[in-house]
């Protein structure tokens, strides 16, 4: 179920950005949520691992993604994004290189994902 929540794996503190299945209304709603979220933690100090699968985006959902990544960067230490396929890779990885963030890392897996983001210091 789409939502937005904090998780501990193997000690750490992890963002769930879940925002799989979604549709664009749903979506600006979620990534609102995660920004009133991130935005409270310290800086340099998120890890978020994000479900992008099957989310379903227009022109308006893929502009507040560039924003969304863009305002979140001081906090975000590491993203690991999960669930990507077919036009969601497109869109994301067009986000991604207009927001020009390094520190975003895509897995297939999500275990692989939550303990590549735990192993960060």
């Amino acid at each position: 179920m789409a939502g937005v929540s904090f998780f501990e794996h193997k000690g750490k503190k992890i963002l769930y950005e879940d925002y799989s299945e979604s549709n664009p209304a749903e979506l600006a709603v979620l990534l609102a949520e995660a920004k009133k979220i991130i935005t409270g933690q310290p800086k340099n100090s998120v890890l978020a691992l994000v479900n992008i699968s099957r989310t379903k985006y227009d022109r308006a959902s893929v502009a507040a993604m560039k924003e969304f990544i863009k305002d979140n960067t001081p906090y975000i230490k590491a993203s690991a994004i999960i669930g990507m396929e077919g036009i969601t890779e497109v869109v994301f990885k067009g986000v991604v290189a207009f927001t020009g963030r390094k520190n975003l890392v895509v897995f297939n897996d999500a275990e692989k994902a939550k303990d590549y983001l735990a192993a960060l210091e």
